[in-house]
């Protein structure tokens, strides 16, 4: 049953939260059923992430509480303590799974996800009299949102966090496909149609931070071993340099490089005002959730077009900003854990996961700086259940040995 439920939240994780969500209070309730009724016990000792996750979430109920006594500051707490309840859920799950593995199923999650994102730009494409403004497809969150077509692949959700996801899904058939040689086992084709797919849905999501996460995530995989990764590396920037061929966005005629400069314009002053905020409030910070509300004393609004900003676009300057030194400090071990850990595990098993993660938390790390990606459940919810799922995987590799 905890198999079942994962197969199902690795479909329903890349097209929707609610589901995702759904799928892991199965998982959850599955848990219990083996604790409460059956009597089997499992121990949460020696979980590497569990004390760089406690002290981050510690650091942040300090700053919310000096701060501000917790105004605005639930919500991102509220975050902080979801993502640590899937931790658990998700070590106790995978150490229960019989070695179980979603990887199929969520493969098919992604390729879905990334059709419906090529479909959504084909409608663009070929029937403009169909599309929605951008403005209009963003201002609703609503699932069947999706059926308006843009000249951005968004999939489900906002295209910067679907091309940040589509990144994670890039380089997990890239690295899958790169382990199976490296163990000579045999060569799986429908790899390369899914790749395709998923890349092709990368290039056509227009997030430049997501090409240059995915950049970082392909030298990552080129400096494991050069000869393995070198081709389809190429071929795969090759899809993600077409875009500028395919998309009038990013033509002059257009006037999007204009827009570019706005956004750059745009990012300098997000990034300005998070730094001058962590200089006034060096050590705590102004607590978490209160970007948006101190944004206004350290920039003229409306700006933007939007009455306030509550995101800096850049992790760390936000977190310098909300969560003071102490929390940047706490941030950076719980990154820097899973980093080291999944480079441990890869130097000792040369495993699929390990590959994988390893790629995808150095590209999140660079993601980071042009958006706050490990904020969004989209984000930090695959991405902790795939730290779990190599961590379960390593502890019984380890025991074998």
């Amino acid at each position: 049953m905890i198999s079942q439920a994962l197969a199902l939240w690795g479909i329903f994780q890349p097209l929707s939260i609610a589901g995702a969500n759904i799928a892991i209070s199965l998982i959850l309730a599955v848990i219990l059923k083996v604790r409460l009724l059956d009597g089997r016990r499992f121990s949460l000792k020696g979980l590497a992430l569990e004390k760089p996750l406690w002290i981050y979430i510690f650091a942040g109920i300090v700053s919310s509480a000096v701060m501000s006594g917790f105004k605005n500051g639930l919500g991102p707490l509220g975050r902080n303590f979801q993502l640590l309840a899937d931790f658990y859920i998700f070590s106790i799950a995978f150490e229960f799974s019989n070695g179980f593995s979603p990887f199929y199923f969520w493969t098919l999650g992604f390729s879905l996800a990334a059709f419906l994102g090529l479909m959504e730009f084909g409608f663009w494409r070929f029937f403009p009299m169909s599309a929605a403004s951008f403005d209009e497809k963003i201002s609703s969150s609503h699932f069947w949102s999706a059926f308006y077509a843009t000249n951005r692949a968004h999939g489900t959700i906002h295209p910067v966090t679907f091309g940040e996801l589509m990144v994670m899904a890039g380089l997990g058939v890239l690295a899958y496909r790169m382990t199976n040689r490296l163990k000579s086992e045999k060569k799986k084709p429908w790899t390369i149609s899914v790749g395709i797919l998923i890349i092709a849905a990368l290039a056509l999501s227009g997030t430049r931070g997501a090409w240059m996460g995915f950049a970082i995530g392909l030298l990552v995989l080129a400096g494991i071993n050069f000869r393995e990764a070198l081709v389809e590396s190429f071929a795969a920037l090759g899809v993600i340099f077409s875009q500028f061929f395919l998309s009038p966005r990013f033509s002059r005629a257009t006037g999007a490089l204009s827009a570019k400069e706005g956004s750059l314009k745009i990012h300098l002053a997000l990034w300005k005002a998070a730094w001058r905020m962590f200089l006034d409030h060096p050590l705590l910070g102004v607590g978490p959730g209160r970007f948006g509300a101190f944004f206004g004393n350290y920039h003229s609004l409306p700006f933007g077009g939007q009455p306030t900003w509550g995101n800096a676009h850049n992790l760390y300057l936000q977190t310098l900003a909300e969560r003071g030194i102490i929390g940047f400090f706490a941030l950076l071990f719980l990154l820097g854990t899973m980093v080291f850990r999944a480079f441990k595990i890869y130097r000792r098993d040369r495993s699929f996961l390990s590959l994988w993660f390893l790629s995808w938390i150095i590209s999140l790390l660079f993601m980071n700086l042009t958006e706050s990606a490990f904020g969004v459940a989209m984000i930090w919810m695959p991405t902790i259940a795939l730290y779990a799922w190599m961590e379960s995987e390593a502890r019984g590799q380890g025991e074998k040995k």
